[in-house]
């Protein structure tokens, strides 16, 4: 069973038992305290509901609570990214220009929210499976190869070089657009030119008709200067005479005013003084003002360097510490329970709806070259047993208001079993799901969490829960001693 998860690879203190009446379960190989985190896994494939996909990035997962992301497939417009790096991941890793008509299509179909995401991430499942294909033919079937490259996140390699490729676009982009520039103005050039050549002819035409009216209008000038050097000399003689008097009157007034000088020089002294003196109280108040202002200025800066350093990293969320650095396989994948047998005759009416166009369009490329069933008879049946693992091994993607936006697979996480008296929890953060020990785990405990919410929930709904959702029932050690006080209550009764 170990060969599911390679958990001795990556230190790891878990390992995969089976048994008739649990099946497959995981069991701690060391004792885990308290809190602590027993191991982190990657997502494998996504499928974001259509009312939120605009806030939702479809590689990485990250969630923009300010607004909707700018950048999407303009072809089927369901899928947007934070980056253009998730968006060249999308198109050459996770193979999404295959299935992005299909996408189109489903979002025309008239069905139920949860059904949709559901069909969306068994599409990706299938682009993806393409593109493990392709990976595995080129690298000769090297397992370490094969597991470095199976990562729904991009890896730094692969962050690199899309930078590197995006800032050499934007180059071109730019050399593209200067080159359109020059070009313009090369033809705007020529066009004056030529504008230029052929109003030659028509200006020589209008400089004659110019130098006539030049002519003309010389003559007109003349006489009206003329005129007004007349009026002029005329306006001079009746000045002269009106200055005379005035002089007279000026000369009397200057007498008077010689008496009152020696009072005036006195005053003015004085206010130059008084003037000077509020100039430099003015000058000592500004110098005080910037000295206030460069102790208050370095203030500022000791306290940014103080926040500096006292910023650190709070991000618990690293993917370093017991992670399983791979999402697994489509292999992987398919090796998961489904409950196809089980489903209502209304559950398979939902998806017989959209069973044709997947068929006719992406599963007769490829399912007949990597799966050995009959395409005729049994390819309703495989994508029914498809869909139905692919709705019971999903999680839901919650945003921070409690909704849920899309479903996720994480192949690795579905071999921890449910437990009402669970010992462990997990905690999703974007596409990587972390689970933490929710109370000391002892060496060779079951490692488990609840699927369900089970505080202050009777048994009764507990069960009938888990039965219509998991398709199984609850034999837990809550459950059975419930169960067991439950029949001892009910023989006393009787």
């Amino acid at each position: 069973m170990n060969e599911l998860v390679d958990f001795d690879k990556y230190h790891i203190p878990l390992k995969i038992e089976y048994s008739e009446n649990k099946g497959r379960y995981v069991v701690a190989t060391q004792d885990i305290k308290k809190d602590s985190r027993i191991v982190v896994f990657k997502g494998y494939s996504t499928g974001i509901i259509d009312s939120f996909k605009k806030k939702i990035c479809s590689v990485c997962l990250s969630i923009n609570n300010d607004g909707f992301y700018n950048i999407s497939c303009k072809s089927c417009n369901t899928v947007y990214y934070c980056s253009r790096v998730c968006q060249l991941y999308s198109q050459r890793k996770l193979n999404h220009d295959l299935i992005c008509p299909l996408l189109r299509k489903l979002a025309t179909f008239k069905s139920d929210i949860h059904s949709k995401s559901i069909m969306k991430l068994l599409l990706n499942s299938f682009a993806l499976r393409i593109s493990e294909e392709t990976f595995i033919k080129e690298s000769n079937n090297r397992v370490d190869e094969i597991k470095k490259w199976l990562s729904l996140v991009p890896l730094p390699s692969d962050i690199e070089e899309y930078e590197k490729e995006i800032e050499e676009l934007k180059i071109c982009d730019d050399n593209n657009i200067e080159e359109e520039k020059s070009k313009e103005i090369d033809e705007n050039e020529l066009k004056i030119k030529e504008k230029e050549e052929v109003s030659s002819d028509e200006s020589e035409t209008k400089k004659e008709r110019k130098n006539v009216k030049i002519k003309n209008n010389k003559k007109k000038d003349k006489d009206e200067r003329d005129e007004r050097k007349h009026k002029k000399e005329r306006k001079e003689k009746d000045d002269k005479k009106h200055k005379n008097k005035k002089d007279k009157k000026k000369e009397k007034e200057e007498s008077d005013k010689d008496k009152n000088n020696i009072g005036d020089d006195k005053l003015k002294s004085e206010n130059k003084k008084v003037k000077s003196k509020h100039k430099h109280s003015r000058h000592k108040h500004e110098h005080e003002v910037n000295e206030n202002k460069d102790i208050h200025d370095e203030q500022n800066v000791e306290n940014t360097n103080n926040d500096k350093k006292n910023e650190t990293n709070t991000d618990k969320y690293d993917v370093v510490t017991n992670t399983i650095p791979y999402s697994g396989t489509f292999k992987d994948l398919m090796n998961l329970q489904s409950h196809f047998e089980e489903w209502t005759d209304e559950s398979k009416e939902i998806y017989e709806c959209m069973e044709n166009v997947i068929r006719d369009n992406i599963c007769k490329n490829y399912i007949s070259n990597s799966v050995d069933i009959n395409m005729d008879n049994e390819i309703a049946n495989y994508l029914m047993n498809f869909a139905s693992l692919v709705e019971s091994n999903s999680f839901g993607i919650w945003n921070s208001k409690g909704k849920c936006i899309g479903r996720i697979v994480y192949p690795f996480a579905s071999y921890f079993n449910h437990s009402c008296r669970n010992n462990c929890y997990p905690i999703q953060y974007k596409n990587h799901i972390y689970f933490y020990a929710s109370k000391d785990i002892e060496k060779g405990d079951e490692v488990n969490f609840s699927y369900i919410d089970t505080n202050g929930v009777s048994i009764k709904e507990r069960q009938a829960h888990l039965l219509k959702d998991y398709y199984f029932k609850c034999q837990c050690d809550l459950c059975c001693e419930e169960e067991k006080y439950i029949k001892k209550k009910d023989k006393k009764n009787n």
